[in-house]
């Protein structure tokens, strides 16, 4: 028993014992991110194509099966020409492209995957990759077949966050930041101001896109668009399925944001009572949605009730009115109530009329607080949920009011 007990120990140190896998990080070609476009793919920058004629020929494969339908562009930093170098490290590469971008035709992402390593010499990394940006064209197609890859290959970060742009995906990775090094990481940090703006999407992750997709949910992505040194992220791609069937504008994508319970923060902007200029700009400081199921007479309806808080930021306009008028401030709250609920009534109906498509949820609603319901109608949801009806009640509140002389 103790030679037993002795070898268990020996063993352990041996494959315990220090990182018998570790390979070093010069050795790794870490991605950033990821563009998926249709082919051809566009040249790198805003040039005239035929400066890149050597690269694309680079771009090109053959395959084992099928034609190129995809162009993948992967991102990979290069350390040594970043603009912000560490204390000591000498220079930095402040007119020296921080990032190599390689391109490659294919059918298939881990063919192309492993087809880079044709062009350059140590095997692309994905651990730390923070974006995937798909171009309008590939997500009418359909994501799931594209993105399959990615949700199996055990590098995958399943919190990379996944974005759509009307143009070309290879583009928003050509962009030169102006206080970032990398647009891939400079893209995945834009979606932390959700709580600056409801305008953006900050749930987009590729887990939970998958888990939609495998669920049968519908959902949004986030919209991206870009000149060559700045990228905004306002909007959202409306999926049907994994098939992207139109876009949300920005103010559309805000009373999403409120129906779904998704508002971190922003403002909303109301017309100041009793005045024909002038408006108030009212800064959210918290903000629930509940949503329920009400059936009557066959008739399915969404109760959803809003309760927000909000703080007095701005006046614009005809301004000396007395804010500290309880009048006043209750009449806000009035606006704020009656703009809100107008326009995620007008939301719904845009959606339910122009798309078809459940991004509110309101399945999961009814499958969760009216089970007997969904098994009676849930194979037929698709011709029921542009008839649901939403029953909207807001109540607001503005009980801080800044400071004022």
């Amino acid at each position: 028993m103790k030679g037993l007990k002795l070898a268990f120990i020996m063993i352990g140190m041996v494959f315990l014992t220090g990182c018998w896998d570790y390979k070093e990080i010069q050795d790794r070609g870490y991605v950033l991110g990821i563009a998926i476009d249709k082919v051809p793919p566009l040249p790198k920058g805003f040039e005239p194509e035929s400066e890149y004629l050597s690269e694309r020929e680079l771009e090109k494969m053959p395959l084992q099966q099928e034609k190129p339908t995809y162009a993948y562009t992967i991102q990979i930093p290069i350390v040594a020409h970043a603009k912000n170098q560490p204390v000591g490290a000498g220079g930095g590469g402040a007119d020296k492209e921080g990032s190599w971008d390689l391109t490659i035709e294919g059918y298939s992402a881990m063919e192309a995957n492993r087809q880079f390593s044709t062009r350059i010499n140590y095997p692309p990394f994905y651990e730390h990759m923070q974006v995937i940006v798909i171009s309008e064209i590939v997500a009418k197609e359909g994501v799931g077949k594209v993105l399959d890859f990615f949700l199996r290959d055990h590098e995958m970060r399943r919190r990379t966050r996944v974005f759509v742009t009307p143009g070309s995906a290879k583009k928003i990775l050509d962009v030169e930041p102006r206080i970032d090094d990398y647009p891939a990481t400079y893209l995945a940090q834009l979606p932390l101001n959700a709580d600056k703006t409801s305008r953006i999407l900050h749930k987009t992750d590729l887990g939970e896109m998958s888990q939609s997709i495998h669920g049968g949910i519908d959902f949004v992505l986030p919209r991206i668009i870009a000149t060559k040194d700045e990228i905004k992220n306002a909007g959202s791609a409306v999926f049907k399925g994994d098939k992207m069937v139109g876009w949300l504008g920005e103010l559309d994508t805000v009373y999403t944001k409120w129906i779904r319970d998704g508002v971190l923060g922003g403002v909303i902007v109301v017309p100041m009572p009793g005045k024909e200029k002038g408006v108030a700009t009212l800064e959210i400081f918290k903000a629930k949605t509940k949503t329920r199921p009400k059936v009557e007479g066959g008739q399915i309806k969404m109760d959803i009730q809003v309760k927000a808080t909000f703080s007095f930021a701005e006046e614009t306009g005809d301004y000396g009115e007395n804010i500290l008028d309880e009048n006043l401030i209750e009449a806000l709250e009035k606006e704020a109530e009656k703009y809100l609920k107008e326009n995620m009534e007008d939301t719904i109906r845009y959606v339910q009329k122009e798309f078809g498509a459940d991004i509110f949820h309101f399945r999961l609603v009814l499958e969760q607080y009216d089970p007997k319901t969904w098994e009676e109608i849930g194979d037929q949801w698709e011709d029921i949920f542009p008839q649901i009806e939403p029953v909207i009640t807001v109540e607001a509140r503005i009980p801080q009011i800044g400071t004022t002389k």
